[in-house]
């Protein structure tokens, strides 16, 4: 998975302007294994222990003054503090379902170049994004997650928008096909298009 360097992105998660303290190290808090965190991510699983650990220094100050943040970040509020919502699905999902920590660097690796992708294009960040944590969430074997507009629901995301991740989902489980934007660009991250 390459990304398109030409295509405009987020000044905030553009690497070429970020500075050395922006990566750094933590130990989890569970077990002492040392985990490498980048400034925009919220949370890793510890490879070592499988637990959940939160980004004390996570840096989303853009939030606070770009006009599409919460297209970006996919935001239900224009509560400051209100975490993205693709970080409440995942929450959510991983309440009821464990994935290995390789399948969820996987899922941050896709949805970092998901962010260069939809750069150049017309679609719906929030869409796009929660439609790969749950393609992510479903393969393995795994049903298709009942109760997720309930889970989409608890995590802010419009009726409109579950429509269409439902649709894009149930595309790329089915592999049928469909005219969506959003379903050619998730098909472009997963290296499918």
């Amino acid at each position: 998975m390459k990304s398109d360097s030409s295509k405009p992105r987020c000044p905030g998660q553009d690497m070429r302007f970020w500075k050395p303290e922006d990566i750094f190290t933590l130990k989890c808090p569970h077990c002492g294994n040392e985990v490498e965190f980048w400034k925009d991510e919220p949370f890793l699983i510890c490879r070592k222990c499988g637990n959940e650990i939160r980004n004390p220094r996570i840096d989303l100050g853009c939030a606070k003054w770009c006009k599409f943040a919460d297209q970006c970040l996919g935001r239900a509020s224009k509560d400051e503090s209100a975490a993205p919502v693709i970080e409440k699905v995942k929450a959510l999902l991983s309440s009821q379902f464990k994935m290995d920590a390789a399948a969820m660097k996987e899922l941050e690796k896709a949805c970092r170049l998901a962010d260069d992708v939809l750069g150049g294009t017309k679609c719906d960040p929030c869409v796009v994004k929660t439609s790969l944590v749950l393609i992510f969430f479903s393969v393995d074997g795994k049903k298709y997650i009942d109760g997720v507009s309930e889970i989409l629901g608890k995590a802010g995301i419009s009726p409109d928008q579950q429509e269409k991740i439902n649709a894009i989902v149930n595309a790329i489980i089915t592999g049928t096909d469909s005219d969506s934007e959003e379903l050619r660009t998730i098909r472009k991250v997963l290296g499918h298009g």
